[in-house]
């Protein structure tokens, strides 16, 4: 059983006697504990996609428990205006709550939500601009819930020492070839702050390593501005000259962005992709497979977390611990390293589409919220968050 269920069982038996019997005056309705009914309007990065299908299943399976239904659009990396066309089009629509995956014309976007009442929280994102650059206007607003990020948020990233281990790993279970030589790939700062931290933290740990092993040293590549930036475009046809001889790319964005050109390349024999993300077909070339030898995601049952800080607030309900401030919160990562961690990765909800491989049930998740469940906790809620790897899937 995936640990953490452990937990929630017994959160769900101890309580299921005030879930049962909780009241409109909690929050509730008449009919039952479900609350009222509610729409919630989702925009994500983009319209299709494993993640995208994975999302769309997890929440349609919670609509009749939660009594929710779900809207969704499509928001834009870089394009303010458009983020804020799509949260008006969402209200107009009748959402009363909605989250997004963009830190994108947060200060338009909230005044949007003011205006008509809406609350808002995030998903998949940190918004580390607005946690930097306005953290009052947003973390400090009313109709801001908080956010959980794709991950460690922030300053807690962990990637680079993750991507470091996953090359470990591959060496150990290598040792007649063993990876020596490695290059890296980054998104733009402008949308994706801690990507080239991730980088920098992961040349750290193999300086670290290469002291204590020198004879088993790995050699990073200089970063190289011109090809190792990827403007959400795939890597360059010049990139493999200019990082001639390499053993294997880190990439520390989707794996799509630079599998294709070591195709087109002819190398996708020869090297290895440690990458982030995960694509639609990538688990055919994975590990003894082919080229890719890690990627991550976050697990699509975090959205869990802004989903009942939105519901409680919808329904008149909060938590006896519940911060004064919205937070932003670390998620745990689900790391595929391996032959058999993918095999445990095809049986997820973000592979199958299939509810009962998720790791929350609707029951769960009711009980979760403070209006069904008197006892609920802000902490608990949290605390799932932090049970969604690979080791607690099935």
């Amino acid at each position: 059983m995936k640990s953490f269920k452990k937990i929630i069982a017994l959160m769900l038996a101890c309580c299921v006697m005030f879930s049962m019997t909780a009241c409109s005056g909690n929050g509730g309705n008449a009919d039952g504990n479900n609350g009222k009914h509610v729409k919630i309007g989702v925009g994500l990065y983009q319209d299709s996609g494993a993640a995208v299908d994975a999302v769309k299943a997890y929440l349609k399976n919670l609509e009749s428990t939660l009594n929710v239904e779900f809207a969704y659009t499509v928001l834009s990396t870089n394009d303010e205006a458009l983020n804020i066309t799509k949260v008006q089009e969402l209200i107009a629509a009748g959402c009363e709550g909605i989250i997004i995956t963009m830190d994108a014309g947060m200060d338009a976007i909230l005044a949007e939500c003011r205006d008509a009442g809406v609350y808002l929280a995030g998903y998949l994102c940190d918004f580390d601009t607005s946690y930097r650059n306005n953290y009052s206007g947003v973390f400090e607003n009313e109709y801001f819930l908080g956010t959980v990020g794709d991950g460690p948020c922030g300053d807690h990233t962990t990637r680079g020492v993750d991507f470091f281990n996953s090359v470990i790993e591959y060496n150990e279970r290598n040792p007649e070839n063993p990876i020596r030589h490695v290059a890296g790939t980054v998104f733009p700062a402008f949308a994706f702050p801690y990507s080239k931290v991730n980088f920098d933290q992961f040349v750290a740990e193999v300086e670290k390593y290469n002291a204590e092993n020198p004879d088993k040293a790995i050699t990073v590549d200089p970063f190289n501005e011109e090809t190792d930036v990827l403007m959400f475009k795939p890597v360059d046809s010049t990139y493999f000259s200019k990082h001639p001889d390499i053993d294997a790319i880190v990439a520390f964005n989707a794996g799509s962005f630079v599998y294709p050109s070591m195709v087109s390349a002819g190398v996708a024999d020869t090297m290895k992709l440690f990458a982030a993300g995960y694509n639609d077909g990538d688990n055919a070339v994975f590990g003894s497979k082919g080229a890719y030898q890690q990627e991550m995601v976050c697990a699509v049952e975090s959205i869990t977390y802004p989903l009942v800080l939105l519901l409680n607030k919808i329904n008149g309900a909060s938590y006896s611990d519940q911060p004064e401030t919205a937070e932003r919160r670390d998620c745990s990562t689900m790391i595929i390293n391996s032959d058999e961690d993918l095999a445990k990765f095809e049986h997820s909800i973000y592979l199958t589409f299939q509810p009962e491989d998720a790791f929350l049930t609707p029951e769960e998740v009711l009980n979760l919220t403070a209006y069904a469940n008197p006892d609920a906790t802000y902490a608990g809620l949290c605390e799932i968050l932090d049970h969604m790897t690979i080791e607690d899937l099935k």
